[in-house]
């Protein structure tokens, strides 16, 4: 019987032929991340049907289970970064939030002090305006009886 190595016999040249279709095949699918790395997808991309695969390429197949392996860890780091990128949202919505309702009630406290400040310039005002008028010389008669004339 002719070894794997052995290219004499035809046998060891279509299946040498077929293993290097088979490993261009997964260095396709390894290269596209867009496609799923199955053995259908392996033997649709070389041309060969998928019990050779089984049956006389071992390692190509145990290739093609490395690459779903690694295809795997990768998509479970992607979930993994994809879950703490929403976890870093949703605390940043929720400081953005708690600022928001804090600003919220420093304004409301600012426009009712600014209130304030203007009734009590406003009654300021008022005051003064009584002092002015309170400190204001008032005339004083000479005597009552200067508006009386006098009686003779």
């Amino acid at each position: 019987m002719a070894s794997e190595t052995d290219l004499s016999t035809p046998q060891a040249r279509r299946r040498a032929n077929t293993d290097a279709r088979l490993h261009q095949a997964l260095a396709g699918l390894a290269d596209d991340p867009s496609t799923t790395p199955t053995v259908a997808a392996l033997a649709r991309a070389a041309g060969v049907g998928r019990n050779i695969i089984y049956t006389h390429h071992a390692g190509v197949l145990a290739a093609l289970r490395e690459l779903q392996s690694q295809r795997a860890s990768a998509a479970e780091t992607t979930v993994g970064d994809d879950h703490c990128a929403r976890s870093a949202l949703r605390d940043a919505d929720a400081r953005i939030l708690a600022l928001a309702t804090q600003n919220a009630g420093l304004l409301k406290r600012a426009i009712e002090a600014e209130q304030r400040a203007e009734r009590l310039e406003r009654r300021n005002a008022q005051i003064v305006q009584e002092l002015d008028r309170i400190r204001r010389p008032v005339p004083i008669r000479a005597s009552a009886e200067a508006d009386d004339p006098p009686a003779t």
